[in-house]
């Protein structure tokens, strides 16, 4: 997973977290309810969420909010609710470029291979109603934030990150908003759908992302994490050689001798402090001939291994040119 500091600053902002490839690596609730549906009746009882580390009772309309997790703290955003506290990883703070960037309040936490900064005397401090914490490396970390209050770990099919759909439909229920909760679903995969039309050689393309930094390549294979469900919605899936690299079918490490592995109609490939052209075979590869291989930065890069409901948009249109290539290339 990836890290976050703790330095307390009240601010607009949102994180850029970046992509975990190696396993051994690398609301408050708006008073204001103007932007819900009309439409929306108010539900009592709590929402009962099921996640990786089991089911949780989330009082509906939270007064105070903790979030780690961006696909939770956009989804509440977006449906007119923003989080009291929202952590960012540390070094990872700048403000997304989709987001409305509305948190009451924004904190850092660090992370790495070995474990997490205890943040939980700060967020016990804060005495919240809910904490979205996503990912967490082990149930001892769970238990202490459960112990302050209703803990929700990653929601969905993967151990990682959250599923966005899932969260926000959840988020939905929790703000007794769940028709505006599935109208913005809807307009996301209606834009899904739009790119696909618009780009017809992303129908049964080849496509691959990953990490390449000094350690080597890295390549998510995974069905379920959402970087690849990402693809999979465009009409994209990673290649069965690539898939049976993988050890433990989440993460595929590719030696650069064989970096013909990556002949992918797409490629995106996150650069950690080596220059890919350097790579021997680089230039050869289908998607970088082709113009077809994209080079994120650390805020594209979370937009893809962490999409939520409002970063997908942005980027499909961030990928827009390579999208235009692979049509190029297939047609």
């Amino acid at each position: 997973m990836t890290t976050f500091p703790a330095q307390s600053r009240r601010r607009r902002g949102t994180a850029a977290v970046a992509l975990l490839l190696a396993a051994t690596v690398l609301t408050a609730c708006s008073d204001n309810d103007d932007s819900g549906s009309a439409s929306e009746t108010t539900t009592s009882g709590p929402v009962a969420v099921t996640h990786s580390m089991g089911t949780t009772e989330v009082p509906r309309n939270p007064e105070k909010v903790v979030s780690f997790s961006p696909a939770w703290t956009d989804a509440f955003s977006a449906l007119g609710s923003p989080v009291d506290i929202e952590y960012r990883i540390d070094g990872y703070d700048d403000d997304k470029p989709w987001a409305t960037n509305d948190s009451g309040q924004v904190e850092t936490y660090s992370a790495d291979a070995t474990g997490r900064s205890d943040n939980s005397e700060d967020i016990a401090a804060e005495d919240p109603d809910v904490i979205f914490v996503s990912y967490v490396p082990d149930q001892a970390t769970y238990d202490k934030l459960n112990a302050i209050a209703p803990t929700v770990a990653v929601v969905g099919d993967n151990t990682q990150s959250d599923d966005w759909r899932e969260v926000t439909e959840l988020a939905g229920e929790i703000l007794d908003r769940s028709e505006d909760a599935a109208d913005l679903i809807q307009s996301v995969d209606d834009k899904i759908a739009g790119t696909k039309d618009a780009h017809p050689g992303l129908d049964g393309a080849s496509a691959a992302f990953g990490q390449i930094s000094e350690q080597g390549l890295a390549v998510v294979t995974d069905d379920n994490d959402p970087a690849n469900t990402f693809l999979s919605d465009l009409g994209m899936s990673v290649p069965e050689e690539i898939r049976s690299a993988s050890q433990d079918g989440s993460r595929a490490f590719i030696a650069e001798e064989n970096i013909d592995m990556l002949n992918t109609d797409f490629l995106a490939m996150w650069a950690i402090g080596v220059t890919p052209s350097d790579l021997k075979g680089w230039v050869q590869l289908t998607a970088v001939r082709s113009g077809a291989a994209y080079l994120p930065d650390q805020t594209s890069a979370m937009a893809l291994s962490q999409p939520t409901v409002a970063s997908v948009p942005w980027t499909v249109d961030e990928l827009d040119e390579s999208f235009a290539a692979v049509d190029e290339a297939r047609s």
